[in-house]
């Protein structure tokens, strides 16, 4: 009995350290990857007014769909 509950657990150990080498490469991946974007858009000189517009236009193309999904109903 001692060595059955001693093997369970080591696999477990062993299990939740995995997990813990995949979540810090995950992490460390998801870093790189807000670094990469951040310099991305440093580098482009994007400014409040690009997120408005953009903003703006999301909003006009909701609208629309939303237009053209009532009238695709009425017929």
């Amino acid at each position: 009995m001692t060595t059955y509950l001693t093997i369970i657990t080591t696999a477990l150990v062993i299990t939740q350290i995995i997990r813990l080498i995949q979540n810090s490469i995950n992490l460390h991946r998801q870093n790189q990857a807000i670094k990469r974007d951040l310099s991305w858009i440093k580098d482009r000189d994007i400014t409040q007014r690009d997120f408005d517009v953009q903003k703006e236009c999301f909003y006009l193309l909701k609208d629309w769909l939303k237009k053209q999904k009532d009238e695709d109903r009425a017929d």
